[in-house]
């Protein structure tokens, strides 16, 4: 399937879905709010070029949005509004962004990765996969959670290059809970002697386990094997499945 193509079924499928949410009074009410909030970042997108009815729309034009960076990363600390300003994280989550928004990104988790774990602590041995199916659920009850989980998986996907002490530290910051699964799982693409040192740490730490053990699997870390050899039998599926995965690699 093409790129036109595919970007066709995905508008067809967004605009369903906005039919659906504005005959549901609360989410109608959620809508307007979000667009009364993004209408002059929408605005300026529009000056561009890119006509679109909600920042989401972006990411689904069937086009780069390269252009555009400059007007999300203005406009990033500027929006207090969580869900407005995950809409941009998104937007931002892709390689070819680079380093131009690692900055910015690493500041704002500073600002909303430190949340009450409570809600959402069952979550935190799920992969990565099934815990993003969670993701709307947790958006209803608790945005900024939300919104934390999605900065740090931008970071996990930017360039993090001459910002390798900050993701270590990141990482190795409890207060900031399960929102750092995703940069925790970056520590292989952390070209610091300290990444390796901090994911056999983070073993010990409950909200990130699981991702410490598959960053220390691409990192071929022979020093985590004793450790890892122990978590086969660990009572939780995934940990033993991921664990099994990683001494794989790491041996082969």
């Amino acid at each position: 399937m093409d790129a036109t193509r595919r970007a066709d079924i995905v508008e067809k499928m967004r605009q369903q879905t906005k039919r659906e949410a504005l005959k549901d009074p609360v989410k109608r009410q959620r809508l307007q709010n979000y667009l009364a909030i993004a209408q002059p970042l929408l605005d300026d997108l529009a000056k561009l070029g890119y006509e679109i009815d909600t920042l989401d729309d972006l990411r689904h034009l069937g086009r780069p949005w390269k252009a555009a960076l400059p007007v999300l990363l203005r406009w990033l600390p500027r929006i207090d509004d969580l869900g407005v300003k995950e809409s941009i994280v998104r937007c931002l989550s892709v390689p070819w962004v680079g380093r131009k928004a690692t900055a910015q990104l690493v500041e704002e988790f500073g600002k909303y990765a430190a949340i009450d774990a409570v809600h959402v602590q069952d979550l935190s041995h799920l992969s990565s996969a099934a815990f993003i199916k969670h993701l709307g659920t947790i958006k209803l009850h608790d945005p900024r959670a939300s919104l934390a989980w999605a900065i740090g998986n931008a970071l996990s996907i930017v360039d993090l290059k001459g910002f390798e002490k900050q993701i270590i530290e990141l990482c190795r910051n409890p207060k900031y809970g399960i929102a750092r699964q995703m940069v925790v799982l970056s520590l292989y693409r952390v070209r610091d002697p300290e990444a390796e040192e901090t994911a056999l740490n983070l073993l010990n730490d409950e909200d990130v386990k699981l991702h410490a053990i598959i960053a220390l699997g691409r990192i071929k870390s022979k020093r985590a094997l004793f450790e890892l050899e122990k978590l086969i039998s660990d009572k939780r599926v995934t940990i033993r499945k991921e664990a099994r995965k990683s001494i794989t690699k790491i041996t082969r």
